[in-house]
């Protein structure tokens, strides 16, 4: 999870990656239908309205290819949803700020879920606004074009026959950044002329590779909209020169993500988050390695500091079998430095939304959240978890 645009490749496609990310657990949701008889679906469009802040306004179109095992294929019915073995996933978007980008994902589920592999490879072109260079604040965003390509791969098996993942992750990143509009844009003069040439001379290719380990811990009943159980995350990873990276730092990622059920329609999920790096060079970290607040109703990259912590609530209650309305709230902090978390503001949210059951035979759901921030209001298209 660690830093802006391109560490999840994007954060449009890999909010279908996210939500797919969950893994699978095999007790059924108390409201599951009787019986699911559905043909196994090999393709589903999810075409996109993007509306982040950090971007504007754009179209997104991924597709979602399932691979079904044989077993699978088999089943006209089933109690619950299912599983399938594999999900692939293809999309780009591009948004009115002229950010574009290009992405391929893959999901696989081997022998039984006791192996699993996820990962990702795209290009892209983003304009960001950011609002700190390092430890130095500003008062005014810098727009920023960050270029390149970028690969994601984590592999893990499970630990007997536990809920237990153990594996190792991946992460290799190349970004040429550049100004993508002058601070100065908006004054003419011989001097500022000149400034402002100067500043567009400002150009920087970085590469951040690092390998680390994971562990997770699933009881999920869903792949894709999960609603009972808990999915807990542990990820630390080392970014050095020795794997072919020009900054060298460490990361940190703790996730837990936490569903119950209410009542028979009613559902309650709590997530919580804390990102951290830590710089072990003599340099600056790169703009993109720090990690922001990531709430629904605050702009990627607003919010950034060396140590992040996050909490959200969302409360959700299903109308029928296919139609789920949701309210959620959530809090955030940024700082440098994990002992002035306490001290650093806090930044909260607000929203209501509404989910939709595309696919009864793998549970897929999409729909749409509006959500209140500190800054402004903003919509969005939702593929699959929230989170």
């Amino acid at each position: 999870m660690e830093g802006t645009w391109p560490q999840r490749i994007t954060f449009w496609l890999l909010l279908l990656l996210g939500g797919a990310s969950q893994s699978w657990a095999q007790q059924a949701p108390d409201s599951s239908p009787a019986q699911i008889e559905q043909k196994p679906r090999r393709f589903l469009p999810v075409p996109t309205i993007i509306t982040e802040p950090a971007v504007g306004a754009g179209l997104g179109l991924a597709g979602l290819f399932f691979h079904d095992s044989k077993s699978n294929q088999d089943k006209a019915t089933t109690d619950t949803p299912i599983m399938p073995s594999g999900i692939s996933v293809i999309g780009g978007a591009y948004t009115s700020n002229r950010s574009h980008l290009f992405a391929l994902g893959h999901l696989a589920f081997w022998r039984q879920d006791t192996l699993r592999y996820r990962g990702a490879v795209g290009y892209g072109d983003i304009n960001l606004d950011f609002y700190s260079l390092g430890k130095l604040q500003l008062s005014e965003p810098l727009k920023l074009n960050l270029r390149g390509p970028a690969l994601i791969q984590t592999f893990s098996a499970r630990w007997r026959d536990s809920n237990w993942f153990f594996g190792a992750k991946q992460l290799y990143r190349h970004v040429d950044i550049s100004l993508a509009e002058s601070p100065l844009h908006a004054f003419e003069g011989r001097w500022v002329d000149e400034v402002n040439h100067a500043l567009e001379q400002i150009e920087l290719e970085n590469n951040t590779s690092g390998l680390g380990l994971v562990a997770e811990y699933d009881s999920t009943d869903s792949p894709f909209s999960p609603e009972l159980g808990y999915n807990y995350n542990l990820e630390y990873m080392i970014f050095d020169g020795a794997l072919g990276s020009d900054s060298d730092y460490h990361s940190y990622v703790f996730s837990a993500l936490n569903y119950w059920h209410l009542t028979n329609k009613a559902r309650v999920a709590l997530r919580l988050d804390y990102e951290g790096v830590s710089n072990q060079g003599e340099g600056n970290l790169p703009v993109y390695v720090l990690p922001y607040i990531d709430l629904r109703g605050i702009a990627k990259s607003r919010y950034q500091g060396e140590d992040i912590a996050v909490a959200e609530l969302e409360l959700g209650y299903h109308l029928n079998d296919r139609w789920k309305l949701i309210a959620f709230s959530g809090i955030g902090r940024a700082a440098n430095g994990w002992d002035k978390i306490s001290a650093a503001s806090s930044k909260t949210t607000l929203g209501t939304g509404f989910r939709y059951l595309v696919s009864p035979r793998y549970g897929f759901r999409m729909g749409i959240d509006v959500a209140h921030g500190p800054e402004e209001n903003a919509i969005y298209i939702q593929a699959g978890s929230s989170w």
